[in-house]
């Protein structure tokens, strides 16, 4: 799924400023450019990389300003690398920020208190250059944050769910969307839902497909487990378009489950839910995580079967339990002393173990996760995917979203690509660019262990 920051905060931008979005996992930034101001929004494990660029960037005079979870939970160290910082919502901060900076009057932070979703302003959809990835889809957010309280996610704590009235997210799909027009017109009447639970309030979310019914538009989404159990709001999403929908399963035992405090996922209810989803004609996707307090040797070793029984290879993430600095998670860790010792910014990416499990060693889980990227995303399990869900329904859209899936999920491969990384927190080095950028301008990690 791709960032829609860019296109949002340039929505927030006044009429009379230029504007120039860039999205590094589509084309690499260019350093030589006379910007007058640049925002950067980026997840954790980048921090090493974005310091760097808005130091090569302020070399130059450019005035830069970080935004984003990490940016919000580390002001003092981020401002070391940054003029400013937005701790706060983009719609009442980002405006604020450009109207001082054009009178010279530029405050380090800006935290001002958001007006709620209904703020929220319609994406400049016009400045994606879907050129440059030809299999994305425009996205929109109708609500942000989650009602739920997992130990492990970053909303936890700082974002309660709220919505966008109804009316205001259909008329931004229906008259300021813009499509990709790749895919010989697969794709001109598809996107995305960004949201983090697109399903916090089963009464809004029936509201807004009752709403995106005459639309005929094809559409994805990520929800927690427990819509997947209401039968006629699968059918209502079904109705409306919904022919994808990614959830968090992230373990298939019930310690593990627990010892995310992730209640709200059943998994007695597991196979009854994916069948429904199918059966309705939406593409369930899922993810899983390795490394929670609940994994042993026997469930990891036996995860594959568990799998073949449940008749389902839609796995398009696999990852590590990763204790972000902001989490409940990371403060359990940190006062049992269980933080690995040496990590930094770069190493909480999902994908490195960051702190000692209960029952298995870090190498342990290392061998498991190497092991289970390989065995589960291959050409085996794709066909076995395809031939037992393509005739689940006969849907419009829903079996060219099947055949389409297949490179989400052979991309579960990808993180053991490279052969230099050892999974453990602390010991993988940074990328050989930042690291020669970073010595070069004296920059160092910053360690979070």
């Amino acid at each position: 799924m791709q960032s829609s920051v860019p296109e949002l905060l340039a929505g927030l931008c006044p009429e009379h400023v230029e504007v120039e979005i860039f999205n590094e996992k589509e084309a690499d930034i260019p350093l030589d450019r006379d910007w007058d101001l640049v925002f950067f929004s980026y997840l954790h494990s980048y921090y090493e990389h974005t310091k760097v660029l808005s130091t090569l960037l302020r070399r130059r005079g450019v005035v830069t300003v970080a935004g984003g979870r990490h940016a919000g939970h580390f002001v003092d160290d981020v401002l070391e690398h940054f003029d400013a910082v937005v701790t706060g919502e983009p719609e009442p901060n980002v405006p604020a920020l450009i109207s001082d900076f054009e009178r010279g009057e530029l405050r380090p932070v800006y935290d001002l208190e958001s007006k709620g979703p209904s703020a929220i302003r319609p994406a400049r959809y016009e400045l994606i250059d879907f050129s440059r990835n030809r299999v994305r889809l425009p996205g929109i957010e109708a609500s942000r944050g989650c009602p739920f309280k997992c130990n492990f996610c970053v909303l936890t704590g700082h974002e309660r769910y709220r919505y966008r009235p109804v009316a205001e997210v259909i008329d931004e799909i229906r008259l300021k969307m813009r499509w990709n027009p790749n895919w010989l017109g697969f794709a001109d009447e598809a996107f995305m839902f960004l949201d983090n639970n697109l399903g916090g309030s089963p009464k809004y979310l029936r509201e807004l497909c009752e709403a995106l019914i005459p639309l005929k538009k094809t559409w994805g989404c990520a929800l927690t487990f427990n819509i997947l159990q209401d039968e006629s709001l699968v059918k209502l999403m079904a109705q409306a378009g919904c022919r994808y929908i990614y959830t968090g399963l992230e373990s298939l035992n019930p310690d593990s489950i627990a010892s995310m405090k992730k209640g709200q996922n059943k998994l007695s209810e597991v196979t009854k839910v994916m069948n429904r989803a199918y059966q309705n004609g939406i593409l369930l996707s899922f993810g899983l995580i390795v490394g929670s307090d609940g994994d042993t040797n026997d469930y990891l070793v036996k995860l594959p079967s568990y799998l073949a029984d449940l008749r389902s290879f839609s796995i398009t993430f696999l990852g590590i339990v990763c204790p972000y600095p902001e989490t409940p998670l990371y403060r359990q860790f940190a006062a049992e002393g269980r933080l690995l010792p040496g990590t930094i910014s770069r190493d909480y990416d999902g994908y490195t173990l960051c702190h000692r499990p209960k029952n298995l060693s870090p190498s342990e889980i290392v061998e498991h996760y190497e092991r289970l990227c390989r065995e589960l995303g291959t050409l085996p399990n794709l066909a076995r995917h395809w031939s037992n869900r393509l005739l689940d329904s006969n849907l419009p859209n829903y079996r060219k979203i099947v055949l389409f899936s297949g490179p989400e999920l052979l991309s579960v491969q990808n993180p053991v690509k490279n052969p230099k990384r050892t999974y453990i927190g602390g010991r993988d080095p940074i990328e050989a660019w930042d690291a020669e950028q970073m010595r070069k301008l004296g920059l160092s990690p910053q360690v979070l262990s």
